[in-house]
């Protein structure tokens, strides 16, 4: 079942299922502090504090008493959200590259539809790295302004051919 959140830094990620948090317990993607919440929760735990994944954590790696999700109790029909409670842990999360796309997706509106097709694209992939909790969400807005301006690219440069084949078919009639 689809109702488990976790909240990774300052990110929150769900609805995903036991299995795919547990995967990501294993992979050491979710720690013993960070914090999940289900449908039934009062409030955000730390995940090494839940009974449910207790066991998927060594002894040592058990957060501190009281490092509860600072006493905030979910919205109804959905979890609360959480605030900065401490650094992502960015070493476990590839760096974003929202820099390039936006930079792509620029040189695609200007001068060459190719480099706007490699925004959209690279914009895409990263964006779904990003929504599976690999690659670092930092850059997401950045990501998303480039991707668009490659979108925009294509769809210029493709109108920009058609008319250019449109006034080539006109002025060959005549």
């Amino acid at each position: 079942m689809n109702d488990w959140h976790c909240a990774i830094g300052n990110t929150q990620f769900g609805p995903i299922s036991l299995a795919q948090l547990l995967e990501w317990i294993n992979q050491g993607r979710v720690g013993a502090n960070d914090l999940v919440w289900r449908q039934g929760m009062a409030k955000w735990q730390p995940a090494g504090r839940v009974p449910e994944l207790t066991s998927q954590f060594p002894q040592g790696a058990q957060p501190p008493v009281g490092a509860e999700g600072a006493g905030i109790s979910p919205a109804p029909g959905g979890p609360p959200s959480v605030g900065p409670w401490r650094d992502v842990q960015r070493s476990r999360l590839q760096p974003h590259r929202g820099g390039a796309v936006l930079a792509l997706g620029i040189l695609g509106l200007v001068c060459c539809c190719i480099c706007g097709i490699i925004a959209w694209v690279m914009g895409a992939a990263d964006l779904k790295e990003m929504n599976a909790g690999r690659k670092d969400p930092a850059g997401r807005g950045t990501t998303q302004a480039g991707m668009i301006c490659g979108i925009i690219s294509v769809a210029l440069w493709g109108i920009f051919v058609i008319v250019q084949l449109l006034v080539v078919a006109a002025t060959e009639s005549l």
